[in-house]
């Protein structure tokens, strides 16, 4: 018998079953532990979700745009739900805010004339810009506040602290106005280096670094730049552009060469990462070099580039179109010779895109060029014996020059601020000239023309004065001012004239810009969005409040500029060749690779 133990058969049985009790335990338990990370091994990584791609639509009645300087100015509320933009019905511009789950656009009330909207990060309010100024406006009360005191609007931005930065002045680069109440200069426009303008500032989701756009004579220096606000790194170009760039989440979207492409930015780095993605092959951009889109998370909405051709149309006082002046070009500002067949008007270049003075002469579809300089040149005036023209260059510089171009250039005076002639006096000794001052905004001034005399004010209040026009007989001027909140226009008389108290009048209450008199001084033309009237002003008969006015007509385009014919039964006006403008484009989820 041996010693060795061995169990009896039915502990062999119970040990067995033991055993497999145990492994279905463990094979239980690894099948819970294992089971999940098996799946997870056999799981896919979900797709982006798809890019969809629509048009974008608004009420028919609607035309996009403030005008011919900002022709898109839409903004996407932070969460993509809404989109605020500036859009003209019967010729009235205001904001408009559309939702856009279900298309229903409402007009925001008390933001007429505005211009360039831009959302706080909460979506609680919008910014704009309107009678130059800045405002805010609360979306849930509809209360409107003035922020400050702008004379060109190009854009501004909030971060989520209630920082502002804002372009206040043209050519003074961008000003930092924190939320503690200090006001500091953020950007300085380097003219030695052949800048000109900061302009569409946008912060980026760090509310710490902000990306501006920089005009410059230069294309190496022009384009797309990133600056911070404490000041933690020079600021730097981050690309080519001819149009601003828009910030969404991490990404920068920005015009190349014509297209609308996305691409990461690295704030640290100051440099764009990554590959560009390309969005769309197509995207336009303003005159003033606003990119046509908006973005906001995963929603994209953007414009292909418009057509920037105008014709000068010559239309009867019922509105009845007529011939026009010249070829199709980019055509700004017109005025009329008193002999009603010359006309001067402002044409942009299509190479340098600077503006020159040119004149048409007659019938002939080819203009003479006036101006010389490859500065930009603009606001032409006629002299009272239609032998001279006068005019700004570079924005500071008032030239004059014979009408017959042969004789060269003669600078009358040189301004360290921004200025326009709006008229020549009609005894030919003075220009009407516009000034942006630092404490009084836009001033009227009296220039001599020779003589080297100094300038003399004109019409300086705390308001913006600006388009001044002298009656046929030296003794009244009429000017445009922002004193009731929008542009209107008054009448008040000459220097030497007997300024009694009450002799100023106000003319329109509707709102109004760019008085023409007629030839014999009783009545005022003027323009009111697409629409041109006239007014009879009380010129000092004692009369209180609006002046009697009337529609002439209205026209079914944009007016970017008019002028009247000495006999105030033809009108000249600047408007866009008849051309469908394509429609705006909504992508949602735009692609990221």
């Amino acid at each position: 018998m041996s010693d060795e133990y061995s169990p009896q058969p039915s502990s062999r049985r119970w040990v067995g079953r033991a055993a497999a009790l145990a492994i279905a335990v463990l094979t239980a338990a690894l099948v819970l532990v294992a089971g999940p990370a098996w799946q997870h091994l056999r799981e896919v990584t979900p797709p982006p979700p798809a890019t969809v791609r629509a048009t974008w639509t608004v009420p028919s009645e609607l035309a996009i745009g403030a005008g011919p300087d900002f022709p898109f100015g839409l903004a996407i509320s932070p969460d993509g739900r809404r989109v605020a933009f500036p859009a003209a019905r019967d010729g009235h511009v205001q904001l408009w805010l559309q939702d856009l789950g279900t298309g229903a656009t409402t007009p925001l009330p008390g933001t007429e004339g505005a211009a360039l909207p831009f959302w706080a990060p909460a979506a609680d309010r919008l910014g704009f810009f309107a009678g130059a100024s800045l405002r805010e406006f609360d979306v849930e009360t509809a209360a409107i506040t003035e922020v400050v005191k702008i004379d060109s609007p190009r854009g501004a931005t909030w971060n989520a602290r209630g920082d502002l930065v804002v372009r206040a002045t043209e050519g003074d680069g961008l000003t930092l106005r924190s939320v503690d109440g200090s006001v500091r200069t953020l950007t300085t426009v380097d003219r030695q280096a052949g800048e000109r303008d900061h302009a569409y500032p946008m912060f980026l989701s760090d509310g710490q670094h902000v990306v501006y756009y920089v005009q410059a004579e230069s294309a190496a220096r022009s384009g797309v730049w990133l600056t911070s606000l404490g000041g933690m790194s020079a600021p730097a170009r981050l690309a080519g552009s001819a149009a601003h760039a828009i910030p969404a989440g991490g990404w920068l979207l920005l015009s190349i060469d014509g297209a609308l492409v996305g691409q990461e930015v690295s704030p640290e780095e100051s440099r764009l990462v990554g590959r560009a993605v390309l969005l769309s092959p197509n995207v336009g951009h303003g005159p003033l070099g606003q990119l046509l889109a908006t973005a906001s998370g995963d929603v994209l909405i953007y414009a292909p580039p418009t057509s920037s051709l105008r014709e000068l149309v010559w239309m009867t006082r019922d509105g009845v179109r007529q011939d026009a002046v010249g070829a199709p070009a980019d055509t700004w500002r017109v005025r009329i010779a008193r002999d009603g067949r010359r006309v001067l008007a402002t044409v942009l270049d299509p190479l340098l895109r600077t503006l020159d003075v040119v004149l048409f002469d007659g019938g002939s579809p080819t203009p003479s060029r006036i101006s010389l300089s490859i500065d930009a040149d603009d606001t032409p005036v006629w002299s009272p014996d239609g032998l001279r023209v006068a005019w700004v260059s570079a924005g500071r510089a008032v030239m004059v020059r014979g009408a017959g171009a042969m004789l060269p250039e003669e600078t009358v005076r040189r301004f360290d601020e921004p200025a326009q002639v709006t008229d020549w006096t009609p005894d030919g000794t003075s220009l009407v000239v516009s000034r942006r001052m630092a404490d009084t905004r836009e001033d009227l001034w009296l220039v001599p023309v020779r003589g080297g005399g100094e300038p003399r004010p004109l019409v300086t209040t705390p308001f913006a004065d600006l388009q001044g026009v002298v009656s046929p007989d030296g003794r009244w001027v009429a000017y445009v001012s922002d004193e009731s909140g929008r542009l209107d226009i008054y009448v008040e008389p000459m220097p030497g004239r007997g300024r009694a108290p009450g002799s100023r009048e106000r003319v329109t209450g509707g709102g109004g810009s760019e008085p023409r008199w007629s030839r014999d001084g009783r009545q005022l033309f003027f323009r009111r969005g697409s629409e041109i009237h006239v007014a009879t002003p009380a010129l000092g008969r004692g009369q209180n409040g609006t002046a009697a006015s009337s529609m002439l007509f209205r026209t079914l385009a944009e007016v970017r500029s008019f002028d009247v014919a000495p006999g105030g039964d033809r009108f000249l006006l600047n408007l866009p060749v008849a051309v469908a403008p394509s429609p705006a484009s909504i992508v949602v989820h735009w692609p990221r690779e």
